[in-house]
């Protein structure tokens, strides 16, 4: 395979997961209640991650069916970038979910817990630190990434705990918002499985070996 045709593939799975990454950035302002967050621009940012991961999703199926023989490290570019890909999708979505919570709280002036953002700005950080794994072939990059996860994880559980803590007290309506920050803890938390995910992948690409637990040292 032409050196030139994954160079290519990469750039675009690059282009998609920056476009991921700015939309993580822009919901943790909006966790942050800025309001210069434009947020008709995430929503069309949306469609055209959801275009580009079909895009690379083809281009990679493409080049698998060309008649010539592949080295071990192409296939596993080709195959670890649709997997990388459709997670960065998947990051998108959960974000854009949060995304519109934040937005309808900061509308109605109510107050967002604290640990949200942090968890943002936690995963928004495993999103750069892939991408510079990804674009660098940093097998060690993709190893702090997983750490990091840890981090996301008990922010989580600190935040679903105290928001369980006293819900039968509240009344009806601040009972439906906790509800639907427990919704946004929980969809931060799958975002950042899916950095892991493609933390690990990225890892695997470049090794051509499983990334073990045992091996990841926590911060």
């Amino acid at each position: 395979m032409k050196t030139e045709a994954l160079t290519f593939l990469k750039e675009d799975v690059l282009a998609l997961g920056r476009m991921v990454d700015k939309t993580v950035e822009d919901v943790e302002r909006l966790l942050r209640h800025e309001t210069s967050v434009n947020v008709e621009l995430i929503e069309e940012r949306e469609e055209q991650i959801n275009d580009a991961c079909q895009a690379i999703e083809e281009k990679c199926l493409d080049l698998l069916l060309e008649k010539q023989a592949l080295e071990a490290r192409e296939i596993r570019t080709l195959v670890g970038s649709t997997a990388v890909a459709a997670k960065f999708e998947r990051i998108a979505d959960h974000a854009h979910r949060v995304g519109r919570m934040a937005f309808w709280a900061t509308q109605d002036e109510i107050e967002i817990p604290a640990q949200l953002a942090e968890m943002a700005g936690i995963v928004h950080r495993m999103m750069q630190d892939v991408l510079l794994s990804f674009v660098t072939d940093d097998a060690q990059k993709a190893q702090e990434v997983v750490a990091k996860d840890s981090q996301v994880n008990y922010l989580h559980d600190v935040l679903s705990k105290q928001l369980l803590s006293d819900l039968g007290a509240q009344n009806q309506e601040q009972a439906q918002m906790r509800a639907q920050f427990l919704f946004c803890a929980r969809f931060l938390e799958r975002m950042g499985d899916a950095c892991v995910s493609v933390g690990k992948k990225i890892y695997f690409i470049v090794t051509g070996n499983r990334l073990k637990k045992d091996t990841i040292e926590t911060p």
